[in-house]
């Protein structure tokens, strides 16, 4: 009895060095293995209101957030203000991830998951802080899959950091697009039905557009006598410049000053009384402007918002935004027949 006692005891601890051996060998020493069913990121949804940080780190790409003041800023834009809806979305979503079936353990074949390695693959590794500094999450997302699980439920595939073990999960997590993406591109967004006048000045000298009330036509001022115009149309145009206009870039206005030649203006201002001013110029082969604003009676308080915005930067936008903005005369005039 003894004999086969000591003969079960032998069995038993060589079954635990084998194990042992082989977890050694996975390098999962320190890694408790993810369940089925369980959140991706377990830790993260009962400190969604404690973060301080986030890295995206794809290839080339290692994109810095940082939670200030109650919003998010991207670190390498001069802290210039997040996407909410975007962050929002992301946080939530990565909060949300479940493990819902498992994939493959094998490195190899990684790749076919988008899961392969972050610096340089396909895979985006999303690391998110608390104001601690302790890791809340750590997960390689990779492809994603619509509709994947049925029912109108997404799926992607992730791991988490450390382990080899890749896993189906349930929710979507978008992390595509370059740092311009992920910026509040919002610059300003005035309709053209609050326009009064706007004065241009450029190489095309001064070209003063205006009318007397809302729902007038617009009309140049000091127009030559003979001064065939192209339409109503093309004189109204400008006036939409400033609905909708959002950035291509940005930069501290520090770092990206106006020249002291070469710089064209547009001034636009409203029947309340708001004046924005914007200086356009070329940089780099792009269009970049800085904007301030000034107002009178209750347009005082939406010019002292905006420039709170919009003083500290310098933005690029696109091409055909720029362009009304430095209309000129000859741009309204209609071409001479014959």
């Amino acid at each position: 009895m003894q004999t086969r006692g000591f003969l079960a005891l032998v069995l038993a601890t060589a079954a635990v060095v084998i194990a042992a051996g082989f977890a050694l060998s996975r390098g999962d020493r320190y890694v408790t293995p993810a369940a089925q069913g369980e959140l991706a990121a377990p830790n993260l949804a009962a400190r969604l209101g404690e973060l301080a940080w986030l890295r995206l780190e794809r290839g080339p790409m290692k994109l810095d957030f940082s939670e200030i003041g109650g919003r998010w800023v991207v670190v390498g834009k001069g802290n210039y203000p997040a996407n909410a809806a975007r962050m929002r979305q992301l946080l939530l979503g990565l909060a949300e991830l479940t493990l819902v079936e498992a994939k493959t353990r094998r490195p190899e074949l990684y790749a076919r998951l988008d899961l392969d390695d972050p610096k340089n693959g396909k895979a985006t590794e999303v690391v998110v802080q608390d104001r601690q500094g302790r890791v809340v999450g750590d997960l390689i997302v990779g492809k994603g899959r619509p509709d994947r699980l049925g029912s109108h439920e997404d799926g992607v595939y992730v791991r988490r950091a450390g382990e080899a073990q890749t896993w189906l999960a349930r929710g979507a997590v978008d992390v595509t697009g370059n740092e311009a993406g992920w910026l509040d591109r919002g610059i300003l967004d005035i309709p053209a039905a609050r326009i009064r006048s706007m004065v241009f000045v450029g190489e095309g000298g001064v070209l003063v557009i205006g009318r007397a009330k809302a729902g007038d036509k617009f009309a140049v001022d000091n127009a030559p006598a003979d001064a065939k115009f192209k339409s109503d149309e093309a004189i109204a145009g400008p006036a939409g410049a400033l609905s909708g206009l959002e950035l291509d870039d940005v930069k501290p206005a520090a770092q990206q000053k106006p020249p002291e030649s070469g710089v064209a203006s547009a001034a636009y201002t409203t029947f309340d009384g708001l004046t924005v001013t914007l200086k356009l110029f070329e940089r780099d082969g792009g269009d970049w402007l800085t904007v301030a604003a000034s107002g009178a009676g209750k347009a005082a308080e939406e010019a002292k918002a905006i420039n709170e915005r919009v003083q500290r930067w310098s933005y690029a936008i696109p091409a055909y935004k720029a362009k009304p903005l430095r209309t000129r005369l000859a741009d309204l005039i209609a071409p001479a027949k014959g």
